[in-house]
């Protein structure tokens, strides 16, 4: 049950939980186990797709940072979902081949002549039917005031810094932020608590990976566990979304995560000291008037 509201705190007692909440990170993410259904799923996902070469995974991140799983426009038809209307398709390389005679043997074989471009779509280009993954795909359910209220105030943080948020189609991701534009959008799909998760999430990519040029493991872990710290904060728990996120992206069962622990302690406070700051200018609903006059 989350705690309803927070009382401002000294710097001491601020910082003292701060550390309390990264610790906690720590180790539920270092303890987290595998839904067995969820690791059938991705085994069922890795059988339907084809894998790719580091090359092509490359020019695929490039292209749509966000890119799941890949296919053919006559692939995903075989799976039942079909490119949306508009989409714009990703390029890979093919090899481009031809036989000839081995001189030596008489044999005919494959000679590699060059390569060819070749489009491709992202699992969140398309609609149809469900595939595997779709019933166990990493949610933070339910709604709350202090996700209301987390998400106001991030919002408005967001918007004195003139990066807009936009709640619209999010290419299949949660949300995600746009360096080049300096803006966020939201999917208008998410439940309550989770938009609110996801705002503080791209808000520290908004402040901290603007013109950072860190390693995509690194900015996940971060945004993440910083989400979580401030979300846990002010009364909204994300530890089994936040615990099961990081644990993916450290790629190392979380072992390598206290390599960014003092970022994230640093982005954290920061965070939780300028809420406390935008808290009272906010028109709140009386149902949760008595979450902001605690604040003050």
């Amino acid at each position: 049950m989350a705690k309803k509201g927070f009382v401002k705190k000294s710097a001491e007692e601020k910082k003292q939980e701060v550390d309390n909440l990264l610790g906690l990170l720590d180790e539920g993410v270092k303890n987290f186990q595998q839904d067995p259904e969820k690791f059938k799923a991705l085994l069922k996902m890795q059988a339907m797709f084809r894998g790719y070469s580091f090359r092509n995974i490359m020019l695929i991140q490039a292209q749509l940072p966000t890119a799941s799983y890949v296919a053919s426009f006559k692939r995903w038809k075989e799976l039942g979902r079909s490119v949306r209307k508009g989409e714009k398709s990703l390029r890979i390389l093919a090899p481009r081949l031809k036989m000839e005679k081995d001189e030596s043997t008489g044999l005919d074989k494959q000679k590699l002549i060059g390569y060819i471009s070749c489009p491709v779509f992202d699992l969140s280009q398309t609609e149809g039917e469900p595939l595997p993954i779709d019933d166990v795909r990493l949610k933070l359910d339910g709604e709350s005031d202090e996700a209301e209220i987390i998400f106001a105030w991030v919002k408005l943080l967001a918007e004195q810094d003139d990066c807009p948020v936009e709640v619209a189609f999010a290419n299949g991701s949660n949300g995600y932020y746009v360096p080049s534009s300096h803006r966020i959008v939201l999917d208008p799909k998410l439940s309550v608590n989770h938009r609110a998760k996801t705002m503080v999430h791209e808000y520290v990519h908004s402040q901290l990976h603007r013109h950072d040029h860190s390693t995509a493991k690194e900015r996940e872990c971060v945004a993440e566990g910083v989400a979580f710290i401030v979300c846990s904060y002010f009364g909204l728990d994300t530890s089994d979304y936040s615990f099961e996120y990081v644990n993916g992206w450290s790629q190392d069962g979380g072992k390598s995560l206290m390599n960014y622990g003092t970022t994230m302690q640093k982005a954290a406070s920061t965070i939780i000291e300028d809420i406390e700051r935008v808290a009272l200018s906010l028109p709140i609903p009386a149902e949760s008037a008595e979450l902001v006059e605690q604040a003050s």
